[in-house]
């Protein structure tokens, strides 16, 4: 006959017991609280259409992290399920609980005390703790004896007071290679101490004595594992990587990269690192083209080459070293130039020097445009690329661009002016300075857009002798007649 209208929820309240935030909430994760406080409201004003999947869109949880939470709070006695389909759960008070006694789940109680007896009194453990560690049990579908054999070797590795994280990211290990005895823990856990102890023994040589960080020790157990590192080979590499300020682990994994692909072996001792020392030769060379003062042989330079190296051999790497020194570069923009060469497409030795006579071509011709404007030029990728344009896009002869020169002699930018003069005649089909000549008195559209001082009133020539001298000159000379 009664019930409440569909927003009474809204404007209600929720009782919670006070013994429920002073007994059971200071030891459960946030999301349970969440789960918990959600379904004691549903108890309170029960809506017909009730799930798992409307109340995870309600917290903004998942499904499996609501389930998680209700099967600790079944843990602490608090909650009994129902059913499975659908699922159902009712709601013990918290009171009754303390006056009943305790009705936790007694496989959970049995691994708590397991847990707790492996700290002793060295770590306080929260039940959070211990939860999170039950829930690797329920949802990774690890034994419980994996679980204790796990944290009984992280005690060990890492001490009482080691991250939970850490001991997780083990966990998902351990699932995923389907442990299912202790014996399996010791077998991949070793090999994480192995890690650990030659991870400190890099350190040491470092002359660094701090533990090891999470990356460290991940490039070393690649090293140990995937490479086939024997622990003194990687200790003998140390050895060159001292010289530098600050020797570090991405030095060190470099260098073994190199001496690895040198080796092409399945295991390396530290006698066949001796075999595998890296020649310097090449860097070496670079640093004396290059000339720079306080530029050295050291972990940075070394570092740097085996960049430029993973482009180029040592050859190519010299002829951007000469180049870069032609401009007062610094060390770091030889790796910039290569760069440059690599993208272009540019292989072999040949090909570098066929680039660069090219770039030499167009350089000079830009040169001799400015001194026709009777300006100063200097080496600019957009001129070259303007010149490159010309010549093979638009296909005018360096006659013909020497005869439009005349049009941008007072521009501001004479470059980007001459550009729009050639873009006109491009347009019109006239690509030769006899066809220009032709025109007559008809002037060529200007380019596009023009600063004030381009708004000059240009000369039109009808036959070569209307040129002024020194463009007359310089056509005879590209004839050959000068």
């Amino acid at each position: 006959m009664f019930r409440f209208e569909d927003q009474y929820t809204m404007f209600d309240v929720t009782p919670v017991d006070n013994l429920f935030i002073l007994e059971h909430m200071p030891g459960a994760q946030g999301d349970h609280v969440k789960a918990y406080l959600y379904g004691l409201m549903q108890c309170y004003h029960p809506q017909q259409a009730s799930s798992i999947e409307q109340m995870g869109q309600d917290l903004n949880m998942t499904e499996e992290e609501i389930m998680a939470a209700f099967r600790y709070w079944e843990r602490r006695g608090l909650v009994h399920r129902v059913s499975d389909k659908p699922v159902t759960f009712r709601y013990v008070n918290a009171k009754r609980l303390m006056l009943m006694g305790s009705q936790t789940d007694p496989v959970y109680e049995a691994f708590a005390q397991a847990v707790h007896g492996l700290f002793d009194n060295k770590r306080k453990l929260y039940g959070k703790e211990v939860s999170r560690c039950y829930e690797w049990v329920e949802q990774m579908g690890l034994p419980q004896e994996v679980v204790i054999r796990l944290l009984e070797k992280m005690i060990e590795l890492r001490g009482p007071k080691f991250s939970f994280d850490s001991a997780e990211k083990r966990a998902v290990e351990l699932a995923e290679t389907g442990a299912k005895c202790a014996a399996d823990v010791d077998v991949i856990l070793d090999r994480d101490k192995k890690v650990l102890e030659g991870s400190r023994d890099v350190l040491r040589q470092f002359s660094l004595f701090r533990e090891p960080t999470q990356p460290e020790m991940n490039l070393y157990r690649k090293w140990l594992g995937e490479w086939g590192f024997a622990p003194d080979a990687i200790l003998a590499a140390c050895a060159d990587t001292t010289s530098g300020k600050q020797p570090s682990f991405k030095y060190l994994d470099a260098l073994l990269k190199d001496r690895r692909e040198k080796l092409s072996t399945k295991t390396i001792t530290a006698k066949q690192m001796e075999k595998a020392q890296p020649d310097e030769s090449g860097l070496r060379a670079l640093l004396k083209t290059l000339n720079l003062p306080g530029v050295t042989v050291n972990e940075s330079t070394r570092g740097e080459y085996a960049k430029m190296r993973a482009l180029y051999p040592d050859e190519i790497i010299l002829m951007a070293g000469r180049e870069c020194a032609k401009r007062g570069c610094r060390f770091e923009d030889v790796q910039q130039t290569l760069s440059v060469w690599h993208k272009r497409g540019l292989a072999t030795a040949e090909d570098v020097q066929a680039y660069m006579a090219q770039i030499s071509r167009d350089d000079e011709f830009v040169k001799e445009l400015y001194l026709l404007w009777g300006k100063t030029s200097r080496s600019s990728g957009a001129n070259r690329a303007l010149v490159q344009k010309w010549l093979n896009e638009w296909h005018f002869t360096q006659e013909m661009i020497v005869y439009c020169a005349a049009y941008a002699k007072e521009a501001e930018r004479p470059m980007p002016y001459l550009n729009g003069v050639l873009d006109n005649f491009r347009k019109q089909g006239v690509f030769t300075p006899e066809a220009a000549a032709a025109q007559g008195e008809q002037k060529p559209a200007k380019p596009g857009k023009t600063v004030g001082e381009q708004q000059y009133q240009q000369r039109q020539y009808e036959d070569s002798n209307d040129l002024p001298d020194w463009m007359q000159q310089k056509m005879k000379e590209m004839n050959g007649d000068a």
